[in-house]
């Protein structure tokens, strides 16, 4: 009885930080890049997504450098951070709020377990700029940018590899 309370007890904590799939980004260019990195519902109507949850990393992510961002509540551990998330959740009756997981201050499952990654926005140390993810609300139907190049011939894929997003820049 004793284990199996225990498991419990570790299913459900998993469960309280639970997200779907990871957030995997390559950078293989010559440049250093900003981005910003949006999970929303995947079940809502397109017009308004909600729960949207926005972050950007503190630092640039330098060429030749890769990171993944297995959750919203543990992006702060890993290079370049992401240390706050900003959340648009009133439409779900949630009052929307930044998020300060560097501090402690964790996303609740409310929000977590009904959002997966829609885009990134990505700005180039050379000036240049490109969006790729899903349209909002139409994460089934493959509606979206999922590849994109720069006038100076950056590209950029948005790969779907089960719930998991995989973004190779080159």
């Amino acid at each position: 009885m004793k284990n199996i309370s225990l498991f419990l007890l570790l299913l459900i904590g998993t469960f309280a930080y639970a997200q779907s799939g990871t957030m995997t980004i390559y950078n293989f260019s010559t440049q250093s890049l900003s981005y910003r990195l949006v999970g929303t519902n995947d079940n809502s109507q397109p017009i308004d997504c909600q729960p949207i949850v926005e972050g950007t990393p503190a630092a640039l992510l330098a060429p030749s450098n890769t990171v993944t961002y297995s959750q919203y509540n543990t992006s702060h551990l890993v290079n370049p951070p992401i240390n706050q998330w900003a959340v648009i959740s009133d439409a779900i009756g949630i009052p929307g709020q930044t998020y300060n997981v560097s501090g402690g201050v964790t996303i609740g499952t409310a929000i977590t377990s009904l959002t997966s990654w829609q885009s990134i926005t990505m700005n180039f140390a050379n000036g240049e700029y490109l969006q790729l993810g899903r349209d909002c609300g139409y994460v089934n139907s493959h509606h979206g940018a999922f590849n994109g190049s720069t006038p100076s011939g950056i590209t950029a894929t948005w790969n779907y590899l089960g719930n998991n997003v995989v973004v190779f820049i080159n």
